[in-house]
């Protein structure tokens, strides 16, 4: 039998579903992002399976792990996946304990189940199977960072800054079936207004209320959804077949969304006192863009809308760094590799998707690494309550993990030489 045939029968579930509840045993949300428990349990069980890693922080509580499987010259295969989580919300809300990692009916439970701990724990897996094989050539980089949630500055983007680099990326994001090889563009925006004080009882005959003047500013931007964008030939073309499987799913919203620049006002404050006109109001507003219009253009929009409702005078400042949208083509070698391993492990038809939202893979590509995502997943619970990872996916991402790894670092197996 060879290590291939091996790998698609091994029986990984015991471990792979042991260690992805215990990391969901570890209250990582962020904010605040303090990841030090679980970045030492990650070290400690590198260490245990002979993998070489250390510790490093951008930031206190930031803390990356690093692990090499170093099996001499040749490409360097980086896998990714993030320690922290979204925040549980409200415990009463919730069927279980969000930080218990039980595991029911095929299940396990709990805050990060899905994103990402699920795919953290089928890399640590992989990882200890693979230190066993002596017919590699080349190298795996392993990344468990933090900051994910909030952005990536701290962790992902960090270690890239700091040379740790490969030819090729495997994230181990929540995807189901079907690997993530490009995500929209994020625009993070504060508009801030401001009006006259004036006594409230007198109002609206005296002064100018900055919240009023902020609705126009709201009104304005929402405008935004429904506008359509000229979109290149192949985003455009990757855009209408992702929108065909996420329909075939039943996932309607979510394919409706990645041809439209989406708009959410997230925060909004104003106002001293009830008796007093606003002389203050601030809002943010998440702008997501598609994959083909670049967020410079939505930005002047942005601007451009608001002076013709609002009014000159409002100001606009970024909340972060913008993002662009960003893709690795499908025909790329990396991604038909990684599609043939998932249809070999799943027995389906795997097909490369655009994802709604944006994640650390657009640091990977900016460097010029061709990445995609893929990792086991119950989408519908994603930073909801009750959410949960199948079992049954854990081994499957476990299984492909480890195929992957195997195939893009065999000499002369139509690995690596071809997938870098």
């Amino acid at each position: 039998m060879t290590v291939s045939e091996a790998i698609k029968r091994w029986d990984c579930e015991r471990e792979v579903t042991t260690v992805c509840s215990e990391l969901i045993r570890f209250p990582s949300e962020n904010p605040p992002c303090d990841v030090t428990g679980i970045a030492a349990y990650i070290l400690e069980r590198l260490h245990r399976a002979g993998i070489p890693a250390r510790q490093l922080s951008a930031a206190p509580g930031m803390t990356s792990v690093v692990g090499e499987l170093d099996f001499g010259p040749g490409p360097c295969l980086v896998v990714n996946g993030h320690m922290d989580v979204v925040p549980a919300g409200d415990r009463e809300r919730w069927a279980f304990d969000p930080f218990g990692g039980e595991v029911r009916e095929g299940y396990v439970l709990g805050r990060g189940a899905s994103d990402m701990k699920g795919g953290l724990a089928a890399l640590l897996v992989a990882l200890s199977e693979a230190v066993r094989w002596d017919s590699l050539r080349g190298k795996v980089l392993f990344m468990a960072v933090p900051d994910e949630e909030t952005g990536g500055w701290y962790g992902t983007r960090w270690l890239l800054e700091q040379g740790f680099t490969g030819d090729a990326c495997l994230i181990a994001e929540p995807s189901g079936i079907n690997p993530t090889i490009g995500q929209k563009g994020a625009l993070w925006l504060r508009a801030m207004t401001r009006g006259v004080p004036a006594h409230g009882s007198l109002s609206p005959l005296v002064g100018e209320n900055a919240i009023l003047r902020m609705t126009k500013v709201i009104e304005a931007v929402y405008s935004i959804w429904g506008r359509s964008w000229t979109i290149p030939p192949e985003p455009r073309r990757l855009i209408s077949e992702t929108q065909a499987i996420l329909r075939e799913e039943g996932l309607e919203v979510q394919a409706e969304v990645l041809d439209h620049v989406t708009v959410n006002v997230g925060r909004i404050s104003g106002g001293d006192k009830v008796n007093i006109v606003a002389s203050r109001c601030e809002a943010e507003f998440d702008l997501r863009v598609p994959v083909g219009v670049p967020v410079g253009v939505v930005l002047d929009l942005f601007r451009q809308l608001v002076e013709e409702r609002a009014g000159s005078g409002v100001e606009i400042t970024p909340l972060r760094e913008p993002i662009e949208a960003n893709y690795t083509p499908p025909a790329h070698p990396f991604v038909q590799l990684v599609l043939r391993i998932i249809r070999e492990v799943a027995g389906d038809t795997s097909r490369p998707v655009l994802q709604w939202a944006s994640s650390d893979a657009r640091f990977f590509r900016r460097h010029g690494i061709p990445t995609l995502q893929f990792g086991p997943a119950d989408l519908q619970g994603i930073h909801g309550y009750d959410e949960r990872v199948a079992v049954a996916q854990l081994v499957q991402a476990a299984r492909a993990y480890a195929l992957l790894i195997h195939d893009y670092l065999s000499p002369g197996d139509g690995g690596g030489s071809r997938a870098a």
